[in-house]
């Protein structure tokens, strides 16, 4: 009885994520506010004119595009040269001792800015024409600090086994209360906008200058000040690819963040996270009765619903997620490894030391 009991909860836990999930919608506004784009970019030069292009296109006004080529070895720098109105800011050397190279470079992006209202953007988003505006207006509804976790657009086969990475950053920003209103225990990367005087009050990205999984810490760091802190999916307003470059980019960037996330994540949310992860862990149909046919079917239904409006996920990815549940703790267990053993990981060329700390309550 208790096992039933316990394969229910864990099943209705996934519910109670989805219901919390926030997206942008499309909205207008009237508010005048100097936007500074700034877009950090290391060997960016496949992505950022896409993103550039897109940002040619906005519907609200920006005040300037800032694009800070992170001592890149490719074409980034040639790329922000050949867009009118983008300034270019260079950094030709290694970020020094005590930096990484995201925070560094937002950092510097913000220093070479003048705008109100600043939005840092990932160099591999896309935009729709009004995903700027309405950004800005909810700004103006919501005040301090706004992020989001694009929807995931993909091209090939391979980019969909980032299944439950992509689950997982969606609901372990969330501290989910099955009674009450949920509140974000961080924020996302991808796109962060945030008013020039609170960045200045919570110093920014030169608070989160070590950080690996920045945006988790950079959230809690605006919450610490007293200042809010809303996660918001992108929707169809807002998209990323996030690994185009084949199989094992996918697999050393979600090798780089899990870890890291996972310790710096709130207890409650992760202890409920791993419940659920038990019950789909139970719900692997390995024998064909009746009840673990429902089980697991029942799990098809549940990530049909959670992923659909998230990315390019399609009924085929929700019927074989056993597979890419096992490739997710896999990745896991790797990347506990290279963090508690190794104290490094890898990303874009750049071998990057892992500090370990406890998991906030």
């Amino acid at each position: 009885m208790v096992y039933y009991a316990f394969l229910i909860f864990s099943y209705f836990l996934g519910w109670f994520f989805y219901i919390n999930y926030k997206f942008v919608r499309p909205s207008k506004t009237n508010k005048n506010f100097k936007v500074s784009i700034i877009i950090p970019a290391r060997n960016e030069e496949n992505n950022l004119p896409k993103l550039l292009k897109t940002l040619s296109k906005q519907t609200y006004p920006l005040h300037e595009i800032i694009v800070v080529n992170d001592n890149s070895t490719d074409g980034t720098a040639k790329i922000a040269r050949s867009f009118k109105n983008v300034k270019l800011v260079n950094l030709n050397k290694e970020p020094p001792e005590g930096w990484l190279g995201k925070p560094w470079a937002c950092w510097n992006g913000f220093k070479n800015s003048s705008g109100d209202l600043l939005v840092f953007i990932d160099a591999d988003v896309e935009l729709s024409k009004d995903a700027i505006e309405s950004l800005v207006s909810m700004y103006d509804k919501h005040k301090g600090l706004i992020s989001i976790w694009p929807y995931q657009r993909f091209e090939t086969r391979y980019e969909h086994f980032n299944y439950f990475f992509n689950i997982g950053a969606v609901t372990s920003t969330t501290i989910l209360k099955i009674f009450g209103k949920s509140k974000p225990i961080g924020a996302f990367g991808p796109i962060v906008m945030t008013s020039r005087e609170d960045y200045i009050k919570t110093g920014g990205h030169s608070s989160v200058n070590s950080e690996i999984v920045e945006d988790l810490k950079l959230g809690k760091i605006y919450m610490e000040n007293g200042i809010s802190v809303n996660n918001f999916l992108g929707n169809f307003l807002i998209k990323f690819r996030m690994y185009p470059n084949g199989f094992k980019e996918l697999f050393e960037g979600i090798t780089k963040n899990m870890a890291s996330g996972l310790n710096r994540s709130n207890f409650t949310n992760t202890f409920l996270i791993l419940i659920w992860y038990l019950g789909i862990l139970y719900s692997f149909p390995i024998k064909l009765t009746t009840f673990n046919i429902l089980n697991y079917l029942s799990y098809v239904v549940q990530f049909r619903y959670l992923t659909k409006k998230t990315g390019d996920y399609d009924l085929f990815d929700a019927l074989i997620y056993p597979i890419y549940f096992m490739f997710f703790i896999f990745s896991l267990l790797i990347s506990v490894y290279k963090t508690i053993f190794l104290h490094k990981v890898s990303w874009k060329g750049r071998e990057i030391e892992v500090k370990t700390t406890n998991n906030e309550k």
